[in-house]
């Protein structure tokens, strides 16, 4: 609960706070930003992950599944409504279409791929456009993550493959490994003071 109010605190206070052009982001404006992706994220995060322990307790891999198809994205325009600003999360490998990747965000999956490979710390970036500030985060596979998007025949059944197709026809969200790149936490924050989240 702390961590929701600091957050609409900070957006609160952008609110009354003339923005720079999009070249000229000031540290602190970076920082806030920054900060509230973080938070907002980790929210997100855990919404989800507390509903798919709920699910996988009540009827294990199957009732998740069938949970997750059905309110992941309901769950993320939830939270986007509840603070203000747009929360998605995208894949250049996605389960929903309606997740895809696009150039850029393609682009910084494997920028963060190549960090990983060199053992850097993949660290949130902003991006600024027009008179958005877009937060990416990079959502890294789990333990958990790969009983439905690792290996058929090793972390997933055949039987969960087989449900995975019937309810994403277009699934490419499989063969990953543990703390590989799944994808990207993605925010947007509009900067102009009439627009800005409250």
């Amino acid at each position: 609960m702390r961590t929701g109010l600091f957050c609409l605190m900070a957006i609160a206070v952008w609110s009354c706070t003339t923005h720079k052009p999009e070249t000229q982001m000031t540290e602190t404006e970076h920082a806030r930003y920054r900060q509230a992706g973080d938070t907002l994220t980790q929210i997100a995060f855990d919404a989800i992950r507390k509903q798919l322990l709920l699910k996988l307790r009540e009827g294990g891999v199957p009732t998740a599944l069938t949970y997750c198809q059905a309110h992941a994205l309901p769950i993320t325009d939830s939270l986007s409504q509840q603070y203000g600003v747009t929360i998605r999360r995208v894949s250049n490998k996605n389960r929903n279409p309606l997740n895809g990747a696009n150039k850029l965000e393609s682009f910084l999956i494997r920028g963060y791929e190549n960090d990983l490979h060199e053992k850097k710390d993949p660290e949130p970036r902003l991006v600024l456009k027009n008179d958005t500030v877009l937060y990416y985060k990079p959502i890294l596979t789990q333990a958990l993550c790969l009983q439905c998007h690792g290996t058929v025949g090793q972390q997933i059944t055949e039987e969960h493959a087989a449900l995975i197709q019937k309810l994403y026809p277009y699934d490419q969200a499989i063969n990953y490994q543990l703390n590989q790149v799944r994808g990207l936490w993605q925010i947007s924050f509009l900067q102009s003071r009439s627009d800005q989240p409250r």
